[in-house]
């Protein structure tokens, strides 16, 4: 790959992730509101009109990459690729809330807002005709999974909820610290 397809190719995956990262959320917040209020049949509308927004959103942000990705040559070939990355993204999304729910640390909301766009960005990394990118989505992926088994949070600790939580004292100090602070200081 050249420079020029290489810095193309991130441009593209960069504007996936930063297209998904804000309207994914939106999305989901608007599912989860529709929901509480009129329950599980009030969400269809919502997701009626909110999944080919998105998957218009994604073929939108694949026409800059023509050159980079051949299935966003065309428009009918664009949109079957953004449709693709969509199912994959979302299957990635539903993966990470249910290691989430399985008490994996992802870190703060903001955190957990910007890791939104990351399933979307490895799906469409799979579609750039690349061996390096494709092995770098794979890298990825195969981080995410022995993360979310490890129970590592995105701070790279070792330490799944639980364990946090017996290193904590009922103020919410960790033990580690109310220690240091009782260290006899020394001249």
């Amino acid at each position: 790959m050249t420079s020029g397809r290489g810095t193309l190719t991130a441009l593209h995956l960069l504007l996936v992730w930063v297209t998904m990262t804000a309207a994914m959320p939106v999305l989901g917040f608007e599912l989860v509101v529709t929901a509480w209020g009129g329950g599980a049949g009030a969400a269809v509308p919502v997701l009626a009109l909110g999944v080919p927004l998105m998957v218009g959103l994604l073929a939108i942000a694949g026409i800059p990459a023509k050159t980079v990705v051949p299935l966003c040559g065309s428009v009918r070939r664009r949109i079957g690729w953004a449709a693709v990355v969509f199912a994959l993204g979302t299957l990635g999304v539903l993966a990470g809330l249910a290691v989430y729910g399985g008490e994996v640390d992802l870190g703060s909301a903001g955190t957990r807002v910007v890791l939104t766009g990351v399933p979307y960005a490895v799906a469409a990394a799979f579609f750039v005709p690349s061996r390096w990118v494709r092995l770098g989505a794979v890298a990825v992926l195969a981080a995410g999974v022995v993360c979310s088994t490890r129970g590592t949070s995105t701070w790279g600790g070792a330490l799944s909820v639980p364990e946090i939580r017996d290193r904590q004292n009922p103020c919410g100090r960790s033990a580690d610290h109310d220690a240091f602070l009782r260290r006899p200081v020394t001249s």
